[in-house]
């Protein structure tokens, strides 16, 4: 599953949809909320859901904190007030809320629910066994992507038979729908999401499948199993149409690194 509005289809998002239909196994489906756009590509495999439609508690959040300078991100910086993604709960809460609408829409019918950034692009066939080998089992809510500091949330495998997913989607929901975001360190999703991880592990409620490393600091995703198959373009990495040579720190062999 992704999201993205009309300017992100445009710049990335219509890439991701394609390399997906391209290189990932025929038996998965590719879910998209889409704000405020047509999505051009038509595949039995791709299903798109309205935003506006599906997502009425984000609604409600945005227009709630729409108003909140902390919320957007906005802070004070000496004398002046500067933008930082650390604080923008708003630009984020768009992945917050389709995750969780997500989980609670296919919990019954789905074995496993991917959260995948749409500045992804997929450059080389994904194998089914490797889909079923980061997927997290048992005892394992989620598999994600550690690192030295928060993880990247450019992929988060859900467990969506863990006993527990409903108490994490309502925790995730609820940090941002009360305003709690506003009394921690950091709002983004990733902070949030680590934060709950590490609570529920403390609490003995769940597990988690670490798919990175302690010692990443950066751009943890393609230097990951992922990178194999997968290239994040995160920031200005988007408008290269590829990831930096000096973003790896393992020698990739594939030909999209070379």
């Amino acid at each position: 599953m992704t999201t993205f509005h009309e300017k992100g289809y445009r710049d990335y998002g219509k890439r991701c949809i394609e390399t997906f239909l391209k290189h990932w196994p025929e038996d998965i489906t590719l879910l998209v909320y889409a704000e405020d756009v047509d999505v051009e590509e038509k595949d039995c495999r791709l299903q798109i859901l309205d935003h506006s439609e599906a997502l009425p508690r984000l609604l409600e959040f945005r227009q709630a904190f729409a108003d909140n300078p902390l919320a957007n991100g906005i802070c004070l910086s000496g004398s002046s007030l500067q933008r930082d993604y650390r604080w923008d709960a708003v630009r984020f809460s768009n992945k917050v809320f389709a995750v969780t609408d997500a989980i609670r829409r296919y919990r019954k019918t789905v074995d496993q629910l991917i959260w995948l950034d749409a500045d992804t692009v997929t450059h080389r066939d994904v194998p089914r066994s490797l889909v079923d080998r980061i997927a997290p089992r048992g005892e394992q809510l989620a598999a994600y992507l550690n690192r030295r500091i928060y993880p990247e949330c450019g992929w988060v495998g859900y467990n969506l038979h863990h006993r527990e997913i409903l108490t994490f989607a309502d925790r995730f929901e609820r940090i941002y729908s009360s305003g709690y975001f506003l009394a921690m360190k950091e709002s983004h999703d990733s902070f949030v999401f680590w934060k709950i991880a590490q609570q529920m592990e403390q609490d003995k409620e769940a597990r988690f499948k670490l798919l990175g490393s302690n010692r990443a600091k950066s751009h943890v995703f393609i230097n990951s199993v992922l990178g194999g198959y997968m290239d994040h373009l995160k920031g200005d990495r988007k408008a290269a149409g590829k990831s930096h040579k000096s973003d790896l720190t393992r020698r990739r062999r594939e030909d999209w690194w070379r």
